[in-house]
């Protein structure tokens, strides 16, 4: 429940009109409001949710937020109205003022890559004696992780959420939101350029979680990432390391590699170590499992869960998983999204697993690298040339430059879909391997349901 005085406080707001002076819960929809909730209407690209105020009136007989430049609307209405000066700021602020009064810890990640495997895997462990609230599948952007945490019910005892980010200030506005007790950068690599600019602007902006995490909180600092390493201490939080090449106080070390079934790994905690299995593939995926897992010790969960997790955890849809064709060749969907560290990570991957055939890379567009969209699918192609890859089929706009660099000796561009499928359907064979992967924007999981 929200009193309308807390409710006041929390947005730093004025009162327009007050008719309702409680509320049952907050609501940014007017199709879903619930009898009594608070509205908050959200501005956005293509709506403007002030439109909807009387209409979530007229279901929720509650009240309203509305910014002071929208005023007009509220006039002559009805309802509890308080005004404020940017509604997805006070969005923010109910969900800080609610989150300051719970007693759970938070645990918070953001990074370039891995983010939303590392928390699931997180989540899956910290489950096994804990009572969670996390932010699901990946809504984890200013208006996501608010909704969540003014949604949560009972009294958590430890609340976890991936932090995302397209531009400057959003990782400092859901680190001061959530306020993490612990916290995480898994990597920092090219992406969300076109708000970030450069490397540089996106390690200065998922450096923000480190420094608002609480003040006695701490850092997990992944000793294999040069950009976080050389710049982690300007936070001024005690800081914890992990890693696989480097020394780090959490580690994992790869046992046996078991080809497609996964691997056997050790995992060395201060003080004591794990020996499991996972079926996970990828060095990267080794990375998230490996985050998880010392996000999970350093609160307190011991390694008996840790390792159950790491033995049943599976691989999430579009996210590096094999799917058999009925012809006999192995199909790797990680079309998820795409940057050009996680493109690289795939085809490094597929070149270590086990291969009787030939193996392929259909490659579609990398999106959000601003300015240097050209140069980075550039340098995909260089990268590309170094590769053992019999066959690069793209598919894009952007993978043109691509496809310059590589010229068509291992290389084809297609300018649909449809061709792309027919050629790769008529030269796969028993024993190939083939992967699938692009920015979201691209929609490539549409050639993976062509091809398995």
């Amino acid at each position: 429940m929200w009193r309308v005085d807390d409710v006041v406080e929390a947005v730093c707001g004025v009162p327009l009109r007050i008719e309702k002076d409680m509320f049952v819960a907050v609501s940014t929809d007017s199709r879903t409001i619930g009898v009594g909730d608070l509205f908050v209407p959200l501005p956005g690209a293509n709506f403007d949710g002030h439109l909807y105020i009387n209409d979530a009136y007229e279901t929720s007989l509650g009240g309203s937020i509305c910014e002071k430049r929208r005023v007009d609307i509220c006039r002559g209405g009805r309802g509890t109205v308080i005004l404020v000066d940017d509604t997805t700021q006070a969005l923010l602020d109910l969900a800080r003022w609610k989150k300051e009064r719970m007693a759970g810890r938070c645990i918070a990640l953001t990074g370039s890559n891995g983010k939303t495997t590392t928390k699931e895997i997180l989540v899956d462990m910290m489950k096994r004696s804990f009572v969670v609230a996390y932010n699901e599948k990946n809504f984890n952007n200013l208006i996501g992780v608010s909704k969540n945490i003014l949604a949560i019910a009972g009294e958590p005892e430890v609340l976890i959420y991936e932090l995302g980010t397209n531009n400057k200030g959003e990782i400092q506005a859901l680190a001061t939101t959530t306020q993490p007790d612990l916290s995480l950068i898994t990597n920092i690599n090219a992406s969300h350029l076109e708000g970030l600019s450069d490397l540089e602007g996106v390690l200065e902006e998922k450096l923000d979680l480190f420094r608002f995490t609480k003040s006695r909180g701490k850092v997990l600092v992944n000793a294999d990432d040069p950009h976080i390493m050389r710049r982690y201490r300007d936070a001024g939080r005690e800081a914890l390391l992990y890693g696989i090449t480097n020394e780090a106080d959490f580690r994992l070390n790869i046992d046996k590699d078991l080809g497609w079934e996964g691997s056997e790994i050790t995992i060395t905690f201060p003080g004591e170590s794990l020996t499991a299995r996972t079926r996970l593939l990828g060095r990267h995926n080794l990375y998230n499992i490996l985050a998880a897992s010392a996000l999970a010790y350093s609160a307190g969960l011991g390694a008996k869960e840790i390792k159950e997790t790491v033995e049943t955890f599976g691989a999430f849809s579009m996210r590096f998983t094999a799917k058999q064709s009925e012809r006999g060749f192995m199909v790797i969907d990680d079309t998820y999204n795409a940057n050009p560290a996680s493109v690289e990570w795939a085809v490094r991957t597929i070149e270590d697993l086990p291969c009787r055939g030939k193996r392929v890379a259909i490659l579609g567009d990398m999106r959000e690298l601003g300015e240097k969209t050209a140069f980075y699918h550039r340098e995909l192609g260089r990268f590309l040339k170094t590769t053992s890859i019999r066959l690069i089929a793209l598919v894009g706009e952007y993978v043109k430059e691509t496809f310059d660099e590589l010229g068509n000796e291992r290389a084809i561009l297609f300018e649909d879909k449809e061709r792309l499928v027919n050629y790769v359907n008529d030269i796969m064979e028993e024993g190939d391997v083939v992967l699938v992967k692009g920015s979201r924007a691209a929609r490539m999981e549409e050639i993976v349901g062509a091809l398995a």
